[in-house]
């Protein structure tokens, strides 16, 4: 049942993309103003996709394909069209629908670029994984772009795979296999110079697309970074090489990444608290959301 959502999450971005060339595509322009609300309308769906929807499920370069049939999609409709030199023919109905999705896809994408802000003073960290490229699956500061993680309370979370050569995090959309997924198994690294404040190890790493509730962090460790704790979670069950009270360096091998917990698939959760507080964070300086891509 799970491996639904796996495909649900594929067919999000490249639908919604769809939904907004074929709404621009099928219109029968009269004049200017149609044209243009119904163009600004669709590129606005399209902003919101590319900006918010994971496409790691299936391609992460198909985001820049769906730009690129927006742009061809407005020089075909606007080259077709004999546009009249008044608007006294005009649809007050695709009119108002338009304006009505722009105003709501302009303010989520709005909202979706203001999630690269941490409230208050992030934490800066050294990027925990190496020798690949690296997406953000969830992350920011907006429950637009990290909506699980904003349910469950960790609103300034971040779920972190690796993406292949194709720019998918696995060999397919929803392999049963654990090593089908890029980043299982992946050695992970200390993220800051600190002590291991608490470690927890040998919860089973389940099947993708089954996850285990009753240990939501499953294997996991975390890091006491100056006056923040840094949680490490879904760790790969027998890797984690510290132990509670050892000072670890930055860039020090801490474990490999699993999927154990209540993950549907594998990937690397890190959030951070200060206090009872939830911290935001950096990385190398940079600020992240979803759809980012980290190059070692």
């Amino acid at each position: 049942m799970n491996s639904f959502l796996q495909y649900l999450f594929a067919l999000f971005p490249p639908s919604f993309v769809a939904a907004a060339l074929v709404w621009l595509l099928r219109g029968e322009y009269r004049n200017r103003l149609q044209w243009g609300t119904s163009a600004a309308s669709c590129g606005s769906v399209v902003a919101f996709a590319f900006l918010a929807a994971p496409w790691a499920f299936t391609s992460y370069y198909l985001r820049y394909v769906s730009l690129a049939l927006f742009a061809l999609a407005l020089l075909y409709t606007s080259r077709r069209t004999r546009f009249a030199d008044t608007a006294r023919q005009w649809s007050m109905l695709r009119v108002s629908l338009s304006l009505l999705s722009l105003l709501l896809f302009v303010l989520l994408d709005l909202l979706a670029i203001a999630a690269f802000q941490q409230p208050g003073k992030p934490l800066n960290l050294s990027f925990p994984l190496a020798s690949g490229s690296y997406y953000v699956l969830q992350g920011g500061s907006s429950p637009i772009t990290n909506p699980f993680h904003a349910a469950g309370g960790t609103t300034l979370a971040f779920d972190i795979v690796k993406l292949n050569a194709i720019g998918n995090r696995a060999r397919g959309i929803a392999p049963q296999s654990l090593a089908a997924y890029e980043i299982f198994g992946e050695r992970l690294r200390s993220p800051c110079a600190g002590t291991v404040s608490f470690v927890q190890d040998g919860v089973q790493d389940h099947p993708p697309g089954t996850p285990d509730a009753e240990h939501p962090a499953g294997n996991h460790l975390v890091l006491k970074c100056g006056d923040t704790d840094v949680l490490l979670a879904h760790l790969k069950r027998g890797t984690i090489a510290v132990k509670a009270g050892q000072v670890v360096s930055a860039g020090e091998v801490v474990g490999s990444v699993g999927n154990s917990g209540n993950t549907l698939e594998p990937h690397l959760h890190i959030s951070a608290t200060m206090g009872s507080a939830e911290r935001g964070l950096t990385f190398e300086n940079r600020r992240l959301s979803v759809n980012s891509v980290v190059v070692r």
